[in-house]
């Protein structure tokens, strides 16, 4: 039984570590790219017809 709950912490704990190592890449990229440049690529999203 205490088998099954330090697998599921470790699953979560796999989880956010990978979760954080996305999220700094995706920073990194971010900064290399140029600052706003995704969020602008955003902006020119036509609206959805029901707006």
């Amino acid at each position: 039984m205490g088998d099954k709950k330090g697998g599921k912490l470790r699953k979560f704990f796999l989880f956010a570590f990978i979760a954080g190592l996305v999220g700094a890449a995706m920073q990194f990229l971010k900064r290399r790219r140029g600052a706003g440049m995704d969020e602008s690529e955003w902006q020119e999203l036509p609206p959805p017809d029901g707006a």
